[in-house]
């Protein structure tokens, strides 16, 4: 494997458990901000993106280049967070309706999903060509 690849693992897991801390951060604030029914759905909402990231990091430092899952679910469950996030800044959601604020946390942890995407593609498209040039 190329050092590069190498590289790319490492920061596409650090950004995996980056993100997983960020979430889990956000997760503590906002069980601490209030208790009503809007505020639990989003604590329980980041919680849940915490505890995916976190083995998802794990799983990408330990499977290294033998499988492109791990990247690919990386990617998508990026993309469909940031997806969400911007439905709930452009649409009123039924339980939350539409979020105005955006803060250093929010700006943070769509930065890293950015990063994780970004490194996930250039990996798979570096698996692509090793698997080409290995046949």
């Amino acid at each position: 494997m190329k050092r590069s690849a190498q590289q790319f693992i490492l920061v596409a897991t650090v950004l995996a458990l980056a993100n997983s801390g960020i979430y889990f951060v956000t997760a503590y604030s906002q069980m601490q901000e209030s208790n009503d029914a809007a505020s639990l759905m989003q604590t329980m909402l980041f919680a849940t993106a915490g505890i995916v990231y976190l083995p998802l990091g794990i799983w990408m430092i330990k499977n290294r280049f033998h499988s492109r899952a791990p990247y690919v679910i990386a990617s998508i469950i990026s993309v469909a967070l940031i997806g969400l996030y911007v439905l709930s800044r452009t649409v009123s959601l039924p339980v939350v309706g539409i979020q105005g604020d955006v803060g250093v946390i929010d700006i943070a942890c769509k930065v890293t999903q950015v990063a994780i995407i970004v490194v996930s593609l250039l990996l798979l498209r570096g698996w692509n060509k090793t698997k080409i040039e290995a046949k």
